[in-house]
Order: C-alpha cells, then sequence, then structure tokens
C-alpha cells in the first residue's frame, strides 16, 4: 500500500505525515507563486517525487466596495402629529459621489419600502399614532452595492424620544476564524487553533456598544427592580465598579457624564433580555468574529479595523481603564465601532476551549452546555494581545464585571 506526504509551498518542511490518503487540501493565506512537492513511499520502503507548480491570486481587489450607510432624524422627539425629516445626507462611498448615490426608505419596517430608489437623500414622514418603529435605510451605489443601516423610533403622545439603535447589514461570507497568520505570534493556541473556514449567513449588527443610557431606559420601560434584578434574574449589578447607572427617584439614569459610555456589569442574562425586547438578540461567537474581522472585506487585521490598535480602540494602554463614548475611535471596514477595546461583549455562546476542533463550520452556535458564556473583544481594562479579534475570553452568565459589555444582532 502506498503512503503520501506533502509540502504545499518548497519549504522543506513537510505540511503533512505518511497517510495512505491519496487526497488532501490547503489553503494558501497570502497571493503568490508556490511549488507544491509530493513524496510517495511503497511497503518496501522506496520512495518517489514529484511537483507541480501552483499560481494563487490576490482576490482583495476583486470584493465589493460597499457604501457607508448613515442618516439622521429631526426632530428627536415628537407625537403622532409630527412631521419628521429623515435626512441620509451622511452617506458616502469610495468611488461614487454622494449626488450619485441612491436612497430608499422603509420608516415602520413591515416589509414594502415607502420610496422607491432616489438620488434625493431627504424623506419626510407623518406617523398619525404613536409606538416604537423601525426606520431602515438602504443606499445603493453604481454597481448596484447596498448597505442599509436602521434605528428604531419611539413616537409618544406629547413626548417621546428617540432610541439611538443604529444597525449595520453585513451580508453573509465565509472566512477563516481563529488566530489568523497575521497575529500568530501572540494567538492562543490552546482555544484559537486550529484555523476553521467558517460560514456565516447575513445578519445585522448594531454600529455602536450599548450605552449606558440606552440600557437604563430599558431597565424603566420594563420595570426592573431597584437592585437591578426582574423576575429573581440579575440584569446588572448596579454599584459595582465601573457601573455608571443608577436608581434614584423612582427611575434609572446614567451618572451624568456617563451617557454614552457602554454599560458595563450586565450580566449575559441582561444583555440577552434587552437584546429580546428591541427585536434582537446576542450575535454568536462566529457572527462576532466574522463582523470585527470585516465580514467579506477582510483586511488581515489583528484588531477590528487596524493593525495600530490606538486608531481603533480605548484599552488598557491609553484609557487609564476609563471607558469612553462609544464610537470615537475608527470604525472597521463594516462601519462597527468599538468591537476592539472599551467594553468586553457578550456573546450568545457557551464557551469551550476545544470547540474549534468539532469542526462546525456553517452558522456554528457553539457547544449545546457550558459553564461560561463567550465574551469577545477587549477592554480598557486589557492590554493589545486581549484585544485581537481572534481573541477568546470567558465569564459566568450569571455574573459580570466593570469591562464586559454587549452589541445587538438580529
Amino acid at each position: 500500500m502506498l503512503e503520501f506526504r506533502w509540502d504545499f509551498n518548497n519549504d522543506g518542511l513537510w505540511e503533512t505525515t505518511w497517510s495512505n490518503d491519496p487526497i488532501v487540501s490547503n489553503k494558501y493565506q497570502v497571493a503568490g507563486y508556490y511549488t507544491v512537492g509530493l513524496e510517495v513511499k511503497d511497503q518496501a520502503g522506496y520512495t518517489g517525487w514529484v511537483s507541480r507548480n501552483l499560481t494563487v491570486a490576490d482576490t482583495s481587489s476583486y470584493l465589493p466596495e460597499y457604501p457607508t450607510a448613515k442618516f439622521t432624524i429631526d426632530p428627536l422627539s415628537g407625537d403622532e402629529n409630527t412631521l419628521f425629516t429623515f435626512n441620509a445626507s451622511g452617506c458616502s462611498d469610495l468611488q461614487d459621489d454622494l449626488a450619485l448615490l441612491q436612497v430608499r426608505w422603509d420608516f415602520d419596517n413591515n416589509g414594502s419600502w415607502d420610496t422607491d430608489w432616489s438620488t434625493e437623500k431627504i424623506a419626510t414622514h407623518k406617523y398619525g399614532q404613536k409606538g416604537q418603529f423601525e426606520v431602515i435605510l438602504q443606499v445603493r451605489d453604481l454597481d448596484a452595492n447596498v448597505i442599509g443601516t436602521s434605528k428604531i423610533l419611539t413616537v409618544g403622545s406629547g413626548g417621546g424620544g428617540i432610541i439611538e439603535l443604529t444597525f449595520i447589514s453585513i451580508p453573509g461570507g465565509t472566512f477563516d476564524m481563529g488566530c489568523t497568520q497575521s497575529d500568530q505570534e501572540n494567538c492562543n493556541t490552546y482555544d484559537e487553533t486550529p484555523i476553521r473556514s467558517t460560514t456565516v449567513n447575513a445578519f445585522q449588527l448594531s454600529t455602536y456598544e450599548i450605552t449606558n443610557t440606552q440600557f437604563a431606559d430599558f431597565l424603566n420601560v420594563v420595570g426592573c427592580n431597584p437592585d437591578g434584578t426582574l423576575g429573581g434574574t440579575r440584569l446588572i449589578f448596579l454599584g459595582a465598579e465601573n457601573c455608571k447607572i443608577t436608581y434614584s427617584g423612582g427611575a434609572f439614569a446614567a451618572v451624568v457624564g456617563n451617557h454614552n459610555f457602554p454599560v458595563a456589569q450586565v450580566t449575559w442574562s441582561g444583555a440577552v433580555e434587552f437584546c429580546i425586547y428591541y427585536g434582537g438578540r446576542l450575535p454568536t461567537e462566529a457572527e462576532w468574529e466574522y463582523a470585527a474581522k470585516g465580514g467579506n472585506n477582510p483586511g488581515n487585521y489583528t484588531y477590528s479595523g487596524s493593525n495600530t490598535i490606538e486608531n481603533v480602540a480605548w484599552y488598557a494602554a491609553n484609557s487609564y481603564a476609563v471607558n469612553h463614548d462609544v464610537g470615537t475611535k475608527d470604525p472597521n471596514q463594516l462601519g462597527l465601532y468599538d468591537m476592539t477595546g472599551n467594553v468586553l461583549e457578550w456573546c450568545a455562546d457557551w464557551y469551550a476551549w476545544d470547540y474549534y476542533t468539532l469542526g462546525e463550520n456553517d452558522n456554528p452556535t457553539g457547544p449545546a452546555t457550558g459553564e461560561e458564556r463567550v465574551i469577545r473583544g477587549g477592554s480598557v481594562y486589557n492590554g493589545s494581545d486581549d484585544c485581537r479579534s481572534s481573541d477568546r475570553y470567558w465569564n459566568s452568565p450569571v455574573s459580570s464585571g466593570p469591562g464586559i459589555g454587549f452589541r445587538m444582532a438580529r
């Protein structure tokens, strides 16, 4: 019986051991010209050698460049009779001028578009009733690349306001999950390998980490107890280190000056309940890493959107262990802010150190059971190595910490 072994890049090192299987696969991380070597051995121990040349093309330039979707609402509060103005003049595209971009609106996410595609960036709408409405904007460039974002608007009788939950639409795709070649030197091999080709479907992720004001509003709406529990389940550890939400005068509120800081000391259950209330969920660990790495526009960055952590993150070396307003560092390729740093973010999955060896590659949702839930992204308490996009961490779902928050998916 013949045995085979392979050298995929002619570097003198065998990438496989002797095996009876004549078929193997390999994925090259870098474009270039390679010589692939095969050695064959028979039962008597005699060997033969053959090689073939292989060219790996650089396909990064083939990936579509999506426009950036952004809009404002004026006024920020109103009632059933208020005429709201929706302005998408903040949209942009790397190739096409703003005037050439087309937009369309769905003012209440009812499954039908209220406007047709148009280069007019400003639209108006009167709701005529109170309630909570999701406003959806889509932007299309001249190459027919489409991206979307949304905000949740609460219209009340004689008042109301806006809950600034904005979302980025992330096209589905396949990526290398785990510690890739660009950050191999500092990876934790025990739980970030082996690298696996992973596919996720299209989804949406909140542009920013959930803020203190957003979470305080949620606590008020659901009638959370003054101690941060609801129905016997703890949602947040009030009074704990770095918790910037207080309860006073019958209501929860963000500490003055901390309104737009990411909420911290939230339990996994608190994050889940928030997401469910606003029609969403926590991202899976695979979705989170896919989004952090830029989705189908990856840049092979160590951090989310850059190899220079200072550009994209508040972390231990530049934050003095103090949170900052969300969105004050550069976004990644998808327009997501603070995927690196500020606070660690809860994911839906149970954590298992050996999970990457189990081979769940199509929309993986993590182990069926566990003791800890996954948290990702690093915080103001973490060094740069712990803020890498592939770095994995965990925490008890009934606990939290001064550097643990979340963002919402759907």
